[in-house]
């Protein structure tokens, strides 16, 4: 953050993000077919992977125990927006992203594996 100036328009981050400019070291988003991040709620974490091809997020949870489903999709609603907003401006165009919750654990244990 330290390398962008104060007064650059707010969005430059973003830009700068996804061409592969900023940080330092960083790479262009266009050309991957997926993307991982961890996310948190209510002191819960869960895997997040969202596989472009296919405009599929997959939620990675075997504790069924701390979230429904319908919790799940309104937590993550931001994220169906703000990522085809995203992904948009590098030329991948998704109109909606489907939310699959994945609560098998060997499909959990590979997903952690390969991160």
């Amino acid at each position: 953050m330290c390398e962008l100036d104060a007064t650059d328009h707010p969005t430059k981050w973003f830009d700068s993000y996804l061409e592969g400019e900023f940080p330092k070291h960083c790479q262009k988003w266009e050309g991957y077919t997926h993307l991982y991040f961890p996310f948190c709620s209510h002191n819960h974490w869960y895997a997040v992977e969202v596989d472009i091809a296919k405009s599929t997020m997959f939620i990675y949870d075997p504790d069924r125990s701390w979230f429904t489903d319908d919790q799940i999709r309104v937590d993550l609603k931001p994220m169906t927006t703000i990522l085809p907003m995203l992904l948009k401006k590098i030329n991948i165009v998704i109109d909606a992203l489907v939310l699959e919750r994945i609560t098998t654990i060997s499909k959990t244990i590979q997903l952690v594996s390969f991160i």
